[in-house]
């Protein structure tokens, strides 16, 4: 048996289980019809818990095209029983077993394709990867990966209350030369930009003894709700995503707490400085690459 025999075999028995799981997770669902059920999307109780397991089993993307990687967001309040707790834990870990198999599987490139698969910023220069091959012969030529692998948030106890809200998000890391200098030259032999571009790049930063550059990320918008829980007996404040409705434990005659609702577009950008502009120039030093220097001071 090949390889990919083999990576294949292990991910039809994967999907197996994770079609089960999800299967019945909606059973469950429909068993906790006695619960209150709160999505923002569809504040009628009916349609809301026919949107909660439509999302439950909604995996793949619905034209061909639809923007990649992008998922279905309805935040809302599902309390539940134990047993619909446990299937959802079920199916939070088959998501989580199978994002991994995907992962050992691209993990695995044949000696011929190595040169195709290098990346540029983050992002792989052949799109065709192997699980995408496999998933398309075992029929899930549409599926989404980021919507079928995206963890549930389910909590074993009682939420009191439930705050939703944006949240900006903007991730910036540091790197050293070394770690530059590979991001240079990967991008000189593989990257289709004008070549006079990158090489200006390459002699600006031999130009330079920083021992590190500031790489800034796209910024990311996410919805997010703070939740107040009661755990044993005391009462505790967390966050947690809000892509999709919060399960918890409880008992069906207990009323929906109390709730903020979404707002339906973020809140404009505050016009001050971000934190970040304090110890990084305001200009990409490496445009190729967004990388910033440091403020003189703190290099």
């Amino acid at each position: 048996m090949s390889k990919e025999t083999e990576l294949t075999v292990e991910l039809i028995a994967l999907l197996n289980k994770f079609k089960d799981a999800h299967t019945n997770l909606v059973e469950l669902l429909d068993q906790d019809s006695e619960y209150p059920l709160w999505i923002q999307s569809s504040p009628d109780p009916l349609t809301a818990r026919q949107t909660l397991k439509n999302l439950v089993l909604n995996w793949s993307y619905e034209t061909d095209d639809q923007e990649a990687g992008k998922t279905l967001q309805h935040n809302g309040l599902a309390p539940c029983s134990q047993a619909t707790f446990m299937a959802v834990e079920a199916v939070n870990n088959s998501r989580l077993a199978l994002h991994q198999q995907l992962i050992k599987i691209d993990r695995f490139t044949p000696i011929i394709s190595q040169k195709k698969d290098n990346e540029i910023n983050g992002t792989s220069i052949n799109s065709n990867r192997l699980s995408k091959k496999i998933l398309h012969r075992l029929g899930y030529p549409r599926l989404n990966i980021r919507q079928a692998c995206r963890q549930f948030v389910a909590l074993p106890y009682p939420v009191l209350s439930a705050g939703f809200f944006w949240n900006r998000y903007r991730k910036t890391i540091k790197l050293n030369r070394q770690q530059i200098l590979e991001k240079l030259n990967r991008l000189a032999q593989y990257s289709t930009s004008d070549e006079a571009f990158i090489q200006a790049d390459i002699k600006l930063f031999n130009s330079i003894d920083d021992s590190v550059l500031v790489r800034i990320y796209p910024e990311s918008i996410h919805q997010r709700v703070n939740l107040y829980i009661q755990k044993g007996q005391q009462e505790h404040r967390i966050q947690r995503y809000a892509h999709t409705p919060v399960f918890y434990v409880t008992t069906p005659d207990k009323p929906l707490p109390d709730k903020t609702l979404l707002p339906e577009l973020p809140a404009a950008k505050e016009a001050r400085l971000l934190r970040r502009n304090i110890t990084i120039e305001r200009e990409p030093y490496l445009v190729s690459l967004n990388l910033y220097r440091l403020l003189p001071q703190y290099r």
